[in-house]
């Protein structure tokens, strides 16, 4: 399938779910939505990234070989779904030690810019709670950081920073 094409003919859940169930658990079939999120013009990346929440529901393999890629380029991303779907999928993951300190930094980064979105920040908050607990150390700045968010953002954003403190304690 060309999957650009199918996403240019519309955007929506229906489509989304057609292209994921055409994907499966096929590596070679999901390399082609990485490509169109890097390679493609707008709008088609930001249609691409939604199966970024879709795919790695069900087959979170298929992100392992783009943790790192992920990492090194979600700052890059001027699109909020690019990022929103980049973080989701990462959080899904258990990502390796080397690439921690980097993923973290871009956590702190993304939840404490006024730039950036709630559903951003959100799944950037998720992701450092993950990386926290492996790391007990860091649990208290990473709530100390949340807290001072709070007063910040909405209640989306504190409806999820309350099951990420409760998670870290």
């Amino acid at each position: 399938m060309n999957y650009a094409s199918q996403l240019a003919q519309e955007h929506s859940r229906a489509n989304t779910d057609f292209i994921s169930k055409a994907i499966g658990d096929d590596p070679k079939e999901f390399k082609k939505i990485i490509d169109i999120l890097f390679n493609e013009v707008a709008p088609i990346p930001q249609r691409a990234s939604w199966l970024l929440q879709v795919i790695p529901k069900k087959h979170p393999e298929l992100i392992k070989p783009y943790i790192k890629l992920f990492i090194d380029t979600v700052r890059d991303f001027k699109v909020d779904g690019i990022k929103r779907g980049m973080l989701f999928s990462l959080s899904l993951q258990k990502i390796p030690k080397k690439l921690q300190t980097k993923a973290l930094d871009i956590c702190f980064e993304f939840m404490l810019s006024a730039d950036e979105t709630v559903a951003v920040k959100v799944y950037a908050m998720e992701l450092a709670c993950n990386i926290a607990k492996e790391h007990p150390e860091l649990k208290n700045e990473l709530i100390a950081v949340i807290k001072d968010q709070l007063p910040r953002n909405t209640v989306a954003f504190s409806a999820r920073a309350k099951k990420v403190i409760k998670a870290l304690r």
